[in-house]
């Protein structure tokens, strides 16, 4: 930043209420409180604007910074702060000092300010990242299964790769319908089962109880319904990444890049030409190496971890994928460090890679070609139609969620 304004607003945001501060370069200052609510935050809007504030800096608290910035959003110069960089000097502290001297160092110049992608980019993060969300609640069940087996002493999982699967599905749903093995056996025709009749039949010997049976069919049933869910919400990206199309191959292009991982790492990322070069995009991923320097000597540490958890979270998937995937350059490079410093650092390295390697391909706006992966396969989620509501079901939904609504004034 490094320019000075004539007159600022810092906001200390909290839960119930917001303290502001606005301060001109004369030292005048003028505090006040303000609600959360809607009616507080449009008071907010007007006072910052009537005195004709020409920044206003937000200390980035949880994600009540969130609706302050779409209220001021397109009014005024809004900056978004990290509280580790603007930390007011401890003893008096209070929130009125906190606003103060957020609008002192705004006035000043003096903060960097956090990259807020564009309100259409948001909203694609708020798809990707529930689809993070429903992928964890998953998992949690299917862990929750496993458990349940294995305490049982049915270990399904030793002979099938996933028991999730099509004949792990036939497999356990028999044994909770109470199926004789020979009837489990005659539904299985599958012929990619690697494990010998005999072995499963040895996998499968345990015995239930009625609490196992219901509480596993329970799971099975919120699995089915979240994995529908799940398939809902890759349809809606697909929809709302329409204009993107063109940046989804190229992230597709690159060998451990699916839809999934491609869109949300585009949704994280928003707009590449924020980032000037490979090495901006790692360090806003955290995934750079902290350096530590004394006495003139330097050296690196773990990654920072300091950025987006969730474009690192891809990446690390993505480098994971591509550490058990088919032979390419990227996993020659990921076994060449895993010889030398173990698992876990070449993955972080791998992860580090893919981020300049995704920057380049969206700077220069071609797709990742290897030779052999030249003409890799892109394949789209389908798109599910979502059901139109008309406007008693709309009426009836604004009414659940509390709000009043006048028939008369709506048809009119």
């Amino acid at each position: 930043m490094n320019i000075r304004v004539e007159k600022s607003c810092g906001i200390d945001v909290h839960k119930a209420f917001l303290s502001a501060t606005i301060l001109t370069q004369t030292g005048i200052k003028d505090t006040r409180e303000f609600s959360t609510s809607l009616e507080g935050l449009l008071d907010l809007r007007n006072w910052i604007v009537e005195n004709d504030c020409q920044r206003v800096a937000i200390e980035s608290t949880g994600i009540y910074w969130i609706p302050t910035y779409t209220m001021l959003e397109g009014k005024v110069e809004t900056i978004v702060a990290n509280p580790l960089q603007i930390k007011y000097i401890p003893g008096r502290k209070t929130d009125a000092l906190d606003s103060e001297w957020i609008a002192e160092v705004c006035l000043n110049g003096q903060i960097k300010p956090s990259y807020i992608p564009c309100r259409e980019i948001r909203d694609i993060r708020e798809l990707t990242r529930t689809h993070v969300k429903l992928n964890q609640a998953i998992t949690a069940f299917k862990n929750r299964v496993h458990k349940i087996l294995q305490r049982a002493g049915i270990r399904i999982s030793v002979v099938l790769s996933d028991i999730f699967g099509k004949s792990g599905t036939i497999i356990l749903n028999g044994i909770l319908d109470g199926k004789s093995i020979e009837q489990i056996f005659g539904e299985l025709k599958s012929k990619r089962i690697k494990a010998t009749r005999a072995e499963i039949k040895e996998a499968i010997k345990g015995e239930l109880s009625q609490s196992d049976i219901f509480v596993v069919k329970e799971c099975l049933e919120t699995i089915g319904f979240l994995s529908n869910k799940l398939k809902e919400v890759d349809s809606g990206t697909l929809k709302s990444l329409t204009g993107m199309k063109k940046e989804i191959e190229i992230l597709m292009s690159i060998p451990g890049i699916g839809f999934t991982t491609a869109a949300g790492v585009l949704a994280e990322i928003g707009n590449i030409t924020v980032f000037p070069k490979p090495k901006n995009l790692v360090s806003w991923s955290g995934l750079a190496p902290a350096v530590n320097e004394s006495a003139g000597k330097s050296s690196n540490s773990h990654i920072t971890k300091r950025g987006n958890k969730y474009l690192r979270t891809f990446l690390v998937l993505a480098a994971n994928s591509i550490a058990i995937g088919k032979p390419n350059k990227l996993r020659f490079f990921y076994q060449r460090i895993q010889a030398k410093k173990g698992r876990k650092k070449a993955i972080v390295a791998l992860a580090r890679k893919l981020a300049c390697i995704i920057h380049n391909l969206l700077t220069n706006n071609e797709k990742y070609s290897e030779g052999e992966l030249k003409g890799k396969m892109i394949k789209l989620p389908k798109l599910i139609p979502m059901k139109d509501l008309d406007l008693e079901e709309m009426i009836g939904i604004l009414c659940e969620a509390g709000y009043t609504v006048n028939k008369s004034s709506v048809a009119g």
